[in-house]
């Protein structure tokens, strides 16, 4: 029931942050618009992967961790694209250093899963909103509300989501060593009985 609610809460953020979307006009060449487009596509998968077996749970994990790291790009491209070095190279190092820290903790996420909760949680609490403070010259207001609050409901269902990944890891891990594993000396017929 927890991870139903926390599903329903990402979906609801996701979808007031698309609505603070101002125009899609630009969609080929905004970055901001690829990561609006790219939660809705999360939201989409994830409603389809809770409701089959242990693979797709496992599958959420390397999708919110790909979603995790690929977050400090949209801010590297549009840095590129609409900052640029006139703007001075200060940015772009903070832009690299972000990525660094995330793309590390979705990696490490892979094995520690509440590190995608704490790394999706981090990004929008921390990176978004300071990116919105300071107001800077190449990521837009919406766009840092948006993904901020986008970034709470991920997070608030990777959180959730954590135990069915563990179980689900758990349950594919032995399964390997049931079909790897030698059979046992019970199963075995014994050389008295076996005339």
């Amino acid at each position: 029931m927890k991870d139903k609610l926390a599903f329903a809460f990402a979906a609801a953020s996701t979808a007031v942050s698309l609505y603070l979307v101002p125009s899609w006009h630009g969609l080929a060449t905004d970055p901001c618009l690829w990561a609006s487009v790219a939660s809705a596509v999360t939201i989409l998968l994830l409603l389809v992967t809770r409701h089959l077996g242990d693979r797709a749970r496992l599958f959420e994990v390397r999708w919110l961790a790909l979603f995790l790291a690929g977050m400090p790009v949209i801010y590297l491209a549009r840095w590129i694209l609409r900052a640029g070095p006139a703007t001075g190279y200060g940015w772009l190092l903070v832009e690299l250093a972000g990525a660094l820290v995330y793309v590390t903790l979705a990696v490490l996420g892979l094995k520690r899963h509440w590190l995608i909760a704490a790394g999706i949680a981090a990004h929008g609490i921390a990176w978004d909103s300071w990116h919105y403070v300071p107001g800077s010259s190449y990521i837009s207001s919406w766009y840092a509300i948006g993904c901020l609050v986008v970034d709470v409901g991920l997070a608030t269902y990777a959180a959730a989501r954590i135990p069915a990944w563990r179980r689900a890891e758990e349950r594919l891990a032995n399964g390997r060593r049931a079909l790897t594993s030698p059979p046992s000396a019970q199963s075995r017929p014994s050389p008295i009985t076996a005339k």
